[in-house]
C-alpha cells in the first residue's frame, strides 16, 4: 500500500491526513478536524463523546471508523481514528459548528486539486499546453485527460 501524508492547513490549524493509493482516498483525523471546528482544548474527549452518543442514536458511522499511525507533536506516530472524506463528511453534520460548511468546502478543494493531479500523473501529463492543474477546471481537465488516453490507445 502506497501513503502519502500531508497536514492540510485550515485557520492556520494542522489537519493531518493520508492519500492511500491503492483505495484512492484521502484519510484525515477525526481528532484534528473536531479541534479546527470546535476549537476545544480536549478534542479526544469530545470524539469519545460523540463516538457514544453517535452509537446510542444507532449510527454505524462510529463503527466503520478507521486507525492509522500518524505523526503527533511530539513527533512520535500513534494510531489515530481516521475517516475517508464521505465519512468525514457524515461526522461534520454530528458537530454544531459555524465553521462546518467553509471546512467542507476547503477539504474539497484539496480533494479536488488533488484528484486534478493524480488523474494527470496517471495519463502522463504534468502540464497542458502550459496549464497547471490548478489553472484548469474539472471539464478541461477530464476533456485533455481524454484526449491523452485516447491518443494512446491509437498509438498501441
Amino acid at each position: 500500500m502506497s501513503n502519502k501524508t500531508a497536514i492540510k492547513l485550515f485557520e492556520n490549524r494542522k489537519v493531518r491526513s493520508v492519500w492511500n493509493a491503492e483505495a484512492e482516498k484521502w484519510y484525515i483525523s477525526i481528532v484534528d478536524v473536531i479541534e479546527v471546528l470546535t476549537e476545544s482544548n480536549r478534542p479526544r474527549k469530545y470524539w469519545d463523546d460523540l463516538k457514544r452518543k453517535l452509537q446510542a442514536e444507532g449510527s454505524e458511522l462510529s463503527e466503520k471508523i478507521g486507525q492509522l499511525k500518524m505523526q503527533a507533536a511530539d513527533g512520535k506516530k500513534y494510531l489515530t481514528d481516521v475517516a475517508d472524506v464521505e465519512q468525514l463528511f457524515r461526522l461534520i453534520q454530528s458537530i454544531p459548528s459555524p465553521k462546518a460548511e467553509p471546512f467542507k468546502l476547503k477539504i474539497f478543494q484539496y480533494i479536488k486539486r488533488d484528484k486534478t493531479f493524480f488523474l494527470l500523473t496517471l495519463t502522463g501529463l504534468s502540464t497542458l499546453s502550459g496549464h497547471t492543474a490548478n489553472d484548469l477546471s474539472d471539464y478541461e481537465v477530464a476533456d485533455r485527460v481524454d484526449e491523452n488516453q485516447k491518443s494512446k490507445i491509437k498509438n498501441e
